[in-house]
């Protein structure tokens, strides 16, 4: 479809800030064969967003998100959060595959 995953991790289990080499680890933990992996903790600068800048927005909720964007003008066409807290979509891999869908269907 065209698309390509981006998994961001913000911290590690033990609360230390993400790296690239420590997502990757726990995307192939959990069985992901695919997506380039970055790390918050390798973000951090004068010109770039803190650490908390996604996880602090109003669309995280304080877990995890999946953000559709188009890459031709980088705009968010789609967002969706997962976790336990109320409130979340806690979409299936199937919901996920049909929103992207909607969002292609639409650009």
């Amino acid at each position: 479809m065209g698309i390509q995953i981006i998994w961001m991790l913000q911290e590690d289990r033990s609360f230390s800030p993400g790296d690239a080499t420590t997502c990757r680890g726990i995307m192939d933990s959990r069985g992901a064969t695919s997506g380039l992996c970055v790390g918050d903790g390798q973000t951090m600068g004068q010109t770039v967003p803190s650490m908390s800048t996604f996880n602090d927005s109003p669309f995280a909720i304080g877990r995890g998100y999946d953000m559709l964007i188009s890459r031709s003008d980088m705009i968010i066409r789609d967002v969706s959060t997962h976790g336990t807290p109320a409130g979340n979509d806690n979409l299936t891999g199937p919901e996920l595959v049909e929103r992207l869908r909607m969002v292609i269907a639409g650009l």
